[in-house]
Formats: structure tokens, sequence, C-alpha cells
């Protein structure tokens, strides 16, 4: 037995490693193990790539976020580990037994990681400064709020670097702290543009008014402000409708909903986060099952449509 297997670090000394053994019946769990265990040093919890954002995994595969190679590891680990707990990471070495047990030594060399680590905080101190030079000379516009939004994304990828770089190297980790904004600053400043941003509510249609108030009420979730103003430079139009159906049965009437509009900018003319929204409600009597169709079309309203322009914001080109 290798003397790694029962102490690594008289192997892989602590002052300038990191090591971890992992044991399973087969060398691709055993290694699973070792990357896992290694992994859970930074306090992470062991989760999918798959739950990263999708604008960051895009904006890392156009370089616009700075990323590490961890390619030299199987999708079954990149899917199980979190890729930034591979950063630096080696298999060393695999034994087996001879009986029925693989044992693997995954090892993060401290050196080699902490230049890896404080090259990427650098890398995206520079474009959360970009960003935030962006949003600055874009003004009160949603181009500007989406690039602090996205300077935000940034700034909490730094932070988990940041984290996993003080079990590293600590004093390293110290001396970079300073170097980036905060996300909660970063946030901060976001919400504090948001409240600068008012946005026309136009609903056409019937219950136009008590509709326009459900979309004010998912604007203002966000940050933004609902406005009557027809002159300010965005204006969310929308058209509302409902029409009647009988079921078969001649015992239940419906009253189908529907809503459909986008967000304009009035000084690009661009027609920004298309939505629809649409159901259909029954009851006995038309008038009663109307009440509950308009019930359930604030419901979405406050609910969906905020959610798709939360996405719409997300998606806008980070530049």
């Amino acid at each position: 037995m290798p003397e790694w297997v029962s102490q690594p670090s008289a192997v892989f000394p602590s002052a300038d490693y990191i090591s971890s053994v992992g044991s399973a019946t087969s060398r691709d769990n055993a290694e699973m193990k070792a990357l896992q265990g290694l992994a859970s040093v930074f306090g992470q919890a062991v989760k999918s790539s798959s739950v990263a954002s999708q604008r960051m995994t895009q904006a890392k595969a156009e370089g616009k976020v700075a990323t590490a190679n961890v390619s030299a590891f199987s999708q079954d680990i990149l899917r199980t580990v979190d890729v930034d707990s591979l950063i630096g990471v080696e298999t060393k070495e695999f034994w087996f037994d001879g009986n029925e047990t693989w044992y693997a030594v995954a090892v993060l060399d401290k050196e080699k990681a902490s230049d890896i680590y404080s090259d990427l905080i650098r890398k995206n101190t520079s474009a959360i400064s970009a960003f935030v030079a962006s949003a600055e000379s874009n003004g009160k516009s949603l181009e500007a709020y989406a690039a602090l939004d996205f300077a935000e994304d940034i700034a909490l990828e730094n932070e988990g670097h940041l984290k996993k770089l003080s079990v590293i190297k600590p004093e390293v980790a110290a001396f970079l702290k300073d170097g980036f904004p905060s996300p909660k600053k970063l946030h901060a400043q976001k919400a504090e543009l948001s409240k600068r941003i008012p946005i026309c509510v136009i609903v056409e249609g019937e219950d136009g008014s008590r509709l326009a108030s459900a979309f004010s009420e998912a604007i203002s979730s966000l940050g933004f402000r609902g406005t009557l103003d027809s002159g300010e430079r965005y204006v969310l139009s929308a058209q509302v409708s409902f029409e009647r159906s009988d079921a078969t049965d001649g015992k239940t009437t419906r009253c189908r909903y529907a809503a459909e509009g986008f967000l304009f900018d009035m000084e690009s003319g661009q027609k920004l986060c298309p939505f629809k929204i649409s159901g259909r409600e029954g009851h006995v009597e038309y008038s009663e099952a109307k009440v509950r169709a308009v019930k359930a079309m604030e419901a979405k309203i406050k609910k969906d449509f905020a959610q798709t322009f939360d996405a719409c914001l997300k998606n806008f080109e980070a530049k």
C-alpha cells in the first residue's frame, strides 16, 4: 500500500498541497470521491454545473468572463463536482488493493492554484470595471441596468474565487480583497438606478386600468417605477381580451383571457421583451367566469410577466 493511501500529507506536504484520498470499488468512483473530498475543503456543497446561469456560461465561452481550463476531467466529474473547485487540481495516483477496492489521491498545488485564482480575479475585476463604465455612459437606461446586473454577477463569481483563494493562500486573498467592488455594492447601485427609470404602462381592452396596476406591480417588484406618463422613454404596451365559450354540456360557461404586448424603447424604436399571457376560467354564469379570469390574469401578470421582464433584462447584449 502506497504511503499516500493512509497518510497523503507525508507524500504531499500540507505546506504546499491540499490533498484528499477517495476509495471505491471502481477506479472512476474512487477518483470522484477524492475530488469531492477536495472540493469540500472549500466549504462548498457539491453541485451540478447545470445550475450555473446561462448568461455566465455563455459569457465564459465568449471570453467576457475569465475561466480556467479543467477539461482534463470527465463529464461525470464536471457534472458532479463544482467546476471552480477543480481549478489547479490533479488526480495524482491510483492504487488497487488486489481485492476489490480502488484508491485515488486528488491534489491541489497551492502555488499553482493561487496563481490561477489571482489571475481570474484580476481579469474579472477588469471586466467589472468595463461594465460599470458602460452603465455610467448609458445613463438612465435599461442597457445601463443590464450592465450593472452583469457586473454584479461577475462580482459574485469573483467573490467565490476569493473565498477559495483565502483557503489556499490567505495572504494573497487579503491583498486582492479590496481590488473589486462587492456584489452588495453593485446591487445597491443597480437598485438605485432602477428607481430612476420610469416605465409608462398602457393597457388597452376591458379592465385595462385594473390590469395596468398588475403590470405596474410586476415592474415595481424589480425596482422600476410604473407611470401613466406617455412621454417616458420606455412604454409597456399591452392589449387584453376576453372571449366567452360555452361547454358542450351546457352547464359551464368559460371565459378565455389573453394579454399580449411588448416594451417599447421610444428612443431607439426597439420592441423589447415581447410577452403573451393566456388561460381560461369557468363558472355557471359568464359574469362570474370573467371575474375569475381577470383575477387569474392579474396573478399571471404579477408573477409570469415579472419573470419574463427579469429574463429579458438578463438577456440584454452585454457590451
